[in-house]
């Protein structure tokens, strides 16, 4: 009877495509993401300054462009949480196991919490379209100011630290290169030192932080699931 059952969960399994679907939509995912960051990044409006007022005239100053760019990382966000649970399954055996998942689950959890942030792309702008610019940096401050607020944003930095402990646990596993580690931080801070006067390449520099996950999603589509 064992022998019997065993053998039928096998056929079954053959038989269902889900988990060739999903392995293929992760691994789909895990570029797809990253490209639709960086399209995102590079669409972006330019800021003046780095001011609060800077931000709201950027997005005030071309509404297409600055729609056009949060619907990009909006998608972008979303694709790399959902390719983040695929990670773990590239784990072949326990050795980097723990680390992966604990990583995939941070940066799943951070993308798609922060991808509802670009909502208010929309609502920012159309305050420094319709508004002094005095009255469109206050009302902008308040409703981003809340407290609550702030444990939202906190998933952003979640995210990215995730990137960085999948990193090490692929790594642990043989997955990729070592040399994956340090790379999305290097990048990031690397983004943060460019003045905004250079923004392709601050886009190319932050897209580069998620050059791993694609290589990692590449490997997934030539492995089978």
């Amino acid at each position: 009877m064992t022998v019997t059952a065993t053998t039928a969960d096998a056929v079954t399994t053959r038989e269902n495509p889900a988990a060739r679907v999903l392995w293929r939509t992760g691994a789909a995912s895990l570029i797809a993401g990253p490209l639709l960051f960086f399209a995102g990044s590079v669409t972006a409006p330019v800021q003046d300054s780095e001011t609060q007022a800077g931000y709201v005239e950027s997005l005030a100053r071309d509404p297409l462009l600055t729609q056009v760019s949060a619907l990009l990382l909006h998608y972008g966000n979303i694709f790399i949480g959902v390719g983040a649970l695929l990670l773990p399954l590239l784990v072949r055996g326990r050795r980097g196991a723990v680390v992966t998942i604990v990583g995939s689950l941070m940066m799943a959890l951070g993308f798609l919490n922060i991808s509802g942030n670009l909502l208010s792309d929309w609502w920012i702008m159309e305050l420094g379209r319709n508004l002094p610019i005095e009255q469109a940096v206050a009302l902008a401050e308040g409703a981003l100011g809340h407290g609550l607020l702030q444990v939202w944003n906190f998933t952003e930095m979640l995210s990215l630290l995730g990137v960085v402990v999948v990193q090490v646990g692929l790594a642990r596993a043989g997955v990729i290169g070592w040399w994956a580690v340090p790379v999305p931080a290097i990048c990031l801070l690397g983004a943060f030192a460019l003045p905004l006067s250079m923004p392709v390449l601050i886009s190319a520099v932050v897209g580069a932080a998620f050059a791993p996950l694609v290589v990692a999603g590449v490997r997934a589509l030539r492995r089978p699931a």
